[in-house]
């Protein structure tokens, strides 16, 4: 099968368990992501799929620490580097040392080079891995930040211990001195390298923008390309290409706290593609080990049937022992805090998660040593894999017992419908302008039910209703000889399609736009506006059609639509209640766009976009309040902040969606 196409299935497949991990949040995105890797395995064109792990590091892990590096505080860093260097290369070490020759002693069949590098194999943390985890379980700040930190640097210690113990297995020489020296040159010569390139790749960007030259497409295409060349420069020179990326992903953290507000459109578009790619390339890793984990296990039947439970009890002895000793480490030789030191202990432990590295690490084993067949590599790909399980099972299952609850008063639901309420209020206040207040209470009341999702039956019900007010209020327009009979039956017509409008079905918007088209053809005598009725959503081009149509017969449509809009909000209030009320909302919704659209010459842009400001005003003004008064913690209010800015920008790119 093309790559193409395999790299289009796995795509697909992340997001399809980031939407089932939405819908089902008690259970963690990785768990959707690695069931549906392994479901792919069936595909007979996946089914002896296999991971090169230079491309692994090349494309996946070196931009994915890149944009950690990057995003990690330089402060926190500083002010947390003893712990840093604790856990990332002094738990590293004596983790593979003491384990390593426990894993021998207790399990001879594993040489104790091996086992030295199978230790170094599971010693890598993932904070990708453990943020997913953690998802139903906030950690403090405090605590991802140090998890996020120790991920960034022990991947380098484990990567190095592993190529050590793994030559010596090959070659059966060890110097404890030479593997010290090159510990220590592949170490901080990977940091020195990418710091140097990194800084340099910064000064070319900030040249860039001093000459006019931060258009995105450059600078964010510089930023993409950067892990890439800095990897394979550290690579090419045998230092550390993680630790390269990480130092470089640091030196451009420093480029943005030097940009601040400038540039300010660049680093939006930056940090939004970041998000993407760093959620995608996440989700592929667990996908891949989904993939790969079948092949593992019918692997290890295969070849060592006799020695599967055997495998797995050793993954099951490494990652409790490894636990304990993470531990113990924690609770001894961690700056943690004097209060809870055994709960943050106990936490910092399970916040040991493995994904990326260890994957990767795995699947680097070679497959022949000295012209023959490893056959010890699919049984140590199988315990490095359970070890990767367990260690994304067990924190599910104890961090409740951990992590306290957060408070109701702060979940972001709650206060971002609090604050959409805050701008409709202000708009509702408002008496001079109220054509253009009520746009916006309306965009902002379409926001606030966004997530609802009213019956069909329910909504079509009420939706018949109103025709049947609508249509009696024009009745006694006619009645009363306020409008001709002309008026009233050319109206009716316009009621009728609109009914057929709002249901949106696919064939229906299709039969829509070519009677359009063809009418609008007709009326102009112009082959464009045929055109481009054709490509004007219904919804919008009906009120527009048929206020076209009024005119053209010497009428105004604008009188008789505002006693319609009338009559059938009126009969919305009247059936309104609790339990139909989403739906309510959302056909009135659809009466005040359609009234909006037929009335539009009589909206002022300017007026409009004062209300759109106010309204944000309006609810900038309510979270500071509600934060100042303690009722709002930080996180949720810079999330609402951040909400409130991307609507400002999403109204100045759309304006005139809402005018026409």
């Amino acid at each position: 099968m093309s790559q193409v196409v395999i790299f289009g299935i796995m795509l697909a497949t992340v997001i399809v368990g980031n939407l089932l991990a939405r819908h089902i949040p008690k259970i963690p995105l990785p768990f959707f992501l690695i069931g549906l890797g392994a479901a792919l395995a069936v595909m007979p064109s996946l089914r002896n799929f296999a991971i090169d792990p230079s491309v692994f590091s090349f494309a996946i892990i070196a931009p994915l620490l890149f944009n950690e590096g990057q995003n990690a505080s330089r402060l926190q860093i500083g002010r947390s580097l003893t712990n840093i260097v604790s856990l990332a290369v002094g738990l590293v070490l004596f983790s593979v040392i003491i384990l390593g020759f426990s894993v021998h002693a207790l399990f001879p069949v594993i040489p104790l080079s091996l086992a030295f590098a199978l230790i170094a194999i599971v010693t890598p943390t993932d904070a990708s891995a453990v943020s997913a985890v953690a998802q139903t379980n906030p950690l403090s700040d405090s605590q991802m930040q140090l998890l996020n930190n120790e991920s960034l640097f022990n991947d380098a210690a484990g990567i190095v211990a592993f190529d050590l113990a793994l030559s010596a297995y090959v070659s059966g020489r060890f110097s404890a001195t030479d593997a010290l020296l090159d510990f220590l040159f592949v170490f901080f010569g990977g940091i020195l390298v990418g710091a140097i390139i990194g800084t340099l790749i910064v000064n070319l960007r900030a040249w860039l923008i001093r000459i006019g030259d931060d258009e995105p497409l450059i600078m964010v295409g510089i930023q993409l390309l950067t892990p890439l060349l800095v990897y394979f420069l550290a690579e090419e020179l045998a230092l550390s290409g993680i630790l390269a990326v990480v130092a470089a992903g640091i030196a451009q953290g420093v480029e943005r706290d030097r940009l601040r507000l400038t540039s300010a459109r660049m680093q939006i578009i930056s940090a939004n593609v970041w998000e993407m790619i760093a959620a995608v390339l996440s989700g592929l890793v667990f996908v891949l080990l989904g993939l790969s984990l079948p092949n593992v296990v019918i692997e290890a039947l295969r070849g060592q049937a006799g020695l599967f439970s055997l495998l797995v009890g050793i993954g099951v002895f490494i990652y409790a022992a490894k636990s304990l000793v993470r531990f113990f480490w924690s609770r001894t030789l961690l700056r943690i805090g004097k209060k809870n030191r055994w709960r943050n202990a106990l936490i910092m432990m399970l916040g040991g998660a493995n994904g990326t590295i260890t994957l990767s690490l795995a699947f680097s084993m070679p497959r022949t040593i000295d012209g023959h067949e490893f056959a010890l590599r699919q049984g140590l790909i199988l315990i490095a894999a359970v070890v990767i399980l367990l260690s994304l099972i067990v924190p599910v299952i104890v961090l409740p017992f951990c992590v306290p609850k957060q408070p109701k008063r702060n979940r972001q639901y709650i206060w971002l419908r609090r604050m959409l309420s805050a701008g409709i209020d202000a708009m509702r206040d408002e008496t001079e302008h109220h054509s253009e207040a009520q746009i916006v209470a309306d965009a902002l009341s379409q926001e606030m039910i966004l997530n609802d999702n009213p019956s069909r039956r329910l909504q079509r019900s009420i939706f018949e209703g109103t025709i049947t007010a609508e249509k009696a209020a024009i009745e006694a327009l006619r009645a009363n000889g306020t409008i001709t009979k002309d008026e009233a039956y050319y109206y009716n017509r316009f009621i009728d399609l609109n009914d057929f409008t709002a249901d949106q079905r696919l064939w229906k918007n299709l039969f829509l736009r070519i009677r359009f088209s063809i009418n609008m053809g007709r009326m102009y005598k112009a082959f464009n506006e045929a055109q481009n009725a054709f490509l004007t959503t219904p919804l919008n081009l009906e009120p527009i059609f048929w206020k076209r149509q009024f005119t053209a017969h010497g009428e105004d449509l604008l009188p008789i639509e505002q006693a319609g809009y009338d009559a059938v909000m009126k009969y919305l209030t009247h059936i309104e209640n609790v339990q139909n009320r989403s739906a309510v909302n959302t056909i009135r919704r659809f009466y005040r766009d359609r009234h909006r659209r037929v009335h539009s010459d009589s909206f002022n842009g300017d007026i409009l976009y004062a209300m759109f400001l106010k309204a944000f005003h309006a609810e900038y003004e309510f979270i500071q309040q509600a934060f100042a008064d303690g009722k709002l913690s930080r996180d949720i209010m810079q999330r609402l902040q951040t909400r409130i800015t991307f609507d400002e920008i999403t109204y100045l790119k759309n304006q005139d969606s809402f005018i026409v």
